[in-house]
Parts: structure tokens; sequence; C-alpha cells
């Protein structure tokens, strides 16, 4: 039977592992990390800079006895010393001093009590040639007694005796040296370390607090997938980078916010609008299938009977086509249509408008004046949409016709306060004042001012309103002195 090999995971890589780091411990991490490296230079470079110093003071000991003692006579030293009599530098406690004659042998050595049972250096090789050829510098080597001695460590300075053939030789064990750099060196990481884990706590807390303005954002965010739109972050005083993402994300939010209420209002104003506009449609539609069944059905015996029928078929249909242009005009304003803006004669504008009307309605009494209600209106040029602002004159008036009677109609235009104003008033049943907005709804009838009897479809003063607004202006529907309506409209230059 084969063995099947499984396959290990593969580590992730080291970039991937800090990227899944949280913010707080990249930023905790990266500080202290760069913190460690100053303190670490710091350190070294304190105890090099201290190292240099010692070394300096000892060479300059090591020279001046190196010094003294070339000049004195081997033989009597050791009693010169006893005596008290040689003035040298304050040697360390352990040093070592010897004279060596020409060859290199040891012919004198004075052995500090300090250094006690502890090897000595092996100066074999310091002939008295090699020694001048050292020229009295300081050196440091690893010189022992014997070859099986563990080396040691010596700064040494050699002299050539000035009164005798041989050398002088003054060393010092570096180790008193090695052990105060080493005190330097653990006091100095020591206190480091301390100071990092201060620091990094530091660290730590202040990034926490910095940062949770972003757990307020993902606690906001949370809150708006759960359908929360009114959750908002707490408000920040300043021009900080947290103040200004707070307040960007706040207007993001709101913004997110209205459109999602302006959403739901389209699409709740559309069902309304489908639901309208097919109860409207079905009304003539059954009309027309009604007297198409009953002539089917031969229920028409005369032909005043037939022509009764077409004539009803025929104002159903027409009924039919205005409902489903108007509804093509909302959908173009809905869709925002740019306007084709021009400067208009709007006195020839509104005659040609009371013109079209008188042709089809002979008997309706229309009269065109100023603001001042004199007939002679004085010329009105404006920049409109000359079309659209037709279509506003024209429902109006064909609104005050339908309901006015045998009463006048009367059109007033002009300019007031740099606006211009157009006034549509009958002097029919007039419209109630909690009704006044309402009239402008898609659809909307009221019992007392509109009913299908009357030929309305519920869509003229909407569109009226629609275009109104598109050019930036106002239309209300206000009361005639007397009873009746009025519908003024106010445009901006």
């Amino acid at each position: 039977m084969a063995k099947t090999k499984t396959k290990r995971a593969a580590n992730p890589p080291a970039g991937m592992f800090w990227s899944r780091l949280s913010l707080k411990t990249r930023v905790t991490a990266t500080s202290v990390i760069a913190l460690a490296a100053v303190l670490a230079v710091f350190v070294l470079g304190t105890v090099a800079f201290f190292r240099n110093d010692i070394q300096r003071g000892t060479e300059k000991t090591l020279i001046e006895a190196a010094e003294v003692l070339a000049e004195t006579d081997p033989i009597t030293i050791r009693e010169r010393f006893i005596a008290g009599d040689i003035a040298l530098p304050a040697l360390p406690s352990d040093y070592y001093i010897a004279f060596l004659d020409p060859d290199g042998e040891v012919f004198l050595g004075l052995v500090s009590s300090a250094i006690g049972d502890r090897p000595v250096p092996n100066l074999s090789e310091f002939k008295l040639l090699n020694v001048i050829a050292l020229k009295g510098k300081p050196f440091t080597a690893d010189i022992a007694k014997g070859s099986n001695d563990r080396p040691q460590e010596w700064r040494l300075v050699a002299l050539p005796l000035k009164n005798l053939s041989g050398s002088v030789v003054v060393a010092i064990p570096t180790t008193y040296e090695q052990t105060i750099l080493n005190q330097y060196r653990a006091i100095g990481f020591g206190f480091s370390t301390i100071l990092l884990v201060i620091i990094a706590a530091a660290l730590w807390l202040s990034v926490n607090a910095a940062l949770k303005p972003l757990r307020e954002v993902t606690t906001a965010a949370d809150a708006v997938r759960e359908g929360k739109l009114d959750s908002r972050l707490p408000p920040i005083e300043g021009n900080t980078e947290i103040a200004i993402i707070n307040r960007s994300l706040n207007e993001m939010l709101d913004s997110v916010e209205t459109s999602l209420a302006e959403r739901n209002r389209t699409v709740n104003r559309m069902k309304e609008f489908v639901a309208d506009a097919s109860h409207e449609l079905r009304t003539p539609l059954v009309t027309l299938r009604g007297y198409a069944e009953l002539y089917r059905k031969g229920a028409f015996k005369t032909k005043a009977e037939v022509n009764n029928a077409m004539a009803k078929i025929e104002a159903e249909a027409m009924r039919m086509s205005s409902l489903v242009e108007s509804l093509l005009a909302l959908a173009r304003l809905d869709n925002q249509v740019a306007l084709v803006k021009a400067k208009t004669d709007l006195n020839k504008l509104i005659n040609s408008v009371v013109e079209n009307i008188r042709a089809g309605y002979p008997d309706v009494s229309i009269s065109f004046k100023n603001l001042s209600g004199k007939t002679k209106a004085e010329k009105i040029e404006w920049n409109v949409d000359e079309a659209g602002i037709t279509q506003v004159v024209t429902n109006l008036v064909s609104n005050a016709r339908i309901f006015a009677g045998e009463k006048p109609i009367e059109i007033t235009a002009g300019i007031k306060n740099e606006e211009l104003v157009i006034e549509v008033i009958d002097h029919g049943q007039g419209i109630p004042k909690q009704l006044r907005r309402k009239v402008f709804e898609r659809f909307y009838r009221s019992d007392n001012s509109r009913n299908r009897d009357a030929g309305g479809s519920g869509l003229g003063l909407a569109i009226a309103k629609e275009i109104v607004e598109a050019h930036g202006g106002k239309i209300v529907a206000d009361e005639t002195k007397g009873g009746g309506a009025t519908f003024r409209i106010t445009l901006p230059r």
C-alpha cells in the first residue's frame, strides 16, 4: 500500500504576519524597536567613550612611571621603594614592573601585593632591540608566564634604561578596566530595559486611547450595516486627523441616510404613481371594452345609439391619450431633462395660450392684464423654457376653465421684487385652505374642486409644479377675493 504524503502548511511570510497584527501592536512595536536601537547605540557609544577615557588615563600613568623608572638605578630601586624615596604616579594596585637585561631576561621584578598568586607577564621577547623599536608607545598584549598558563590581557609600556644596558617594562592587567566597562554596560542596558518597559506601557496606553475613535468608527459601521442609519460618531473638536475623519464620516452617513430616505420616497412614490396610473387607465379601458361588447352583441338598434356609443368611445380614447401624454411629461420631468432656456416675450406667450383656449372654447371669458390691473400689459422678457412655461399656463387656464363655470378668468403678469409673477385667477368654487398644497400632488382630486366627470386627470397641476420648480421658482394656490382660486407663479431672474 502506497503511503500518502501529507502536505505541511507553508509558514506565512514575515510580511503577512506583520500585516495581520493590529495597528496598535504595530505602532507600539515599531516605536519600542526604534527606541531600543537608539538606547543600544547610546549605551555602546557611552561605553566606548569611557573605554577610551580610561585607556588614555592608564597609558599616561604607564608612560610617566616608565620614564621615571628608566632613569633609576635598578640596584637601588627596591630600597628606594621601601624608603619612599622614588616619586611614581599613582599606579593601580595590581601593577607589575620588570627590569630586563639586553637579552630580555628579567633580573629584577617588582610585583604588587594585589597580584598574589596570579601569573605575571612573560617578557622573554622583550629584547633591547625590540624595546627600542617600540619607541615607548603603549600597547596591549595577551601574554602569560608559561605556555600552559591562561592568556591574560595586559597594557604595557617598555623603555630602554638611561644609565644601564637593558630596559624597564611597566604593565597593568586590563581586568580592572574591563570590570568597570562591564559594570557601565550592565547598568546602561539595565536602565534601558526598565525605560523600554515603561515607555512601551505608556505607548500602548496612548495608542489605545488615540485609536478609540477608530473603534467607534467600526461600531458605527456595524450599526449602519444592521440598518441603524441614524448612527453617528461622537463629534470631536479641533482640526486633528481623527476629528477630520469623524466629521467626514458623519457627513457621509448623513448623505447616505438622506440618499436612502430619498430613494425610499422615490420608490414609494413610484409605487403610488403606478397604482394611480393603472387605476386611471383602467376606467377608460373598461368603458371602451363595454361599448365594444355591446356593439358586438347587437345592443345598438338605431343609428343614433351607434353614434352615441362612438362619441363616448372617442371621448374616452381622447381622455386616455391625454392621460398618457401627461404621464410621459411627468416621466421626462422625473428624469430631470435639461430645460432649454432662452429670452422669451411673456406677453406673446400668454396671448398665444389665451387664443388657443378661446379657439376650443369660444364661450370662455379670459382677460390678460398686468399686476396693476391694467388691460394693456407692459412688455415682459424673461429667460425661460418657452415650451415648459406654455404648458404651465395652459394647464392652469384649462384647470380654471373647468372649475370656474361661466365666470370670467383673469391672467396677470409682471415683475415684482426682481421676480416674474404670473397669476391665473378664477371666481369658481375655490379650494379649501387645508387642500391647497395637496392639489399639486399627482392624481389628487377633491370633491369640491376636481373630479373625473369634469374631465380632469389629476396631473395638470402636478406637471405645472414640476416645471416651475425646475426653473427654480414656486407655485402656490391661494384664495381669490370674493371667492375662487388664484394660482400664483414666481420665477427668479
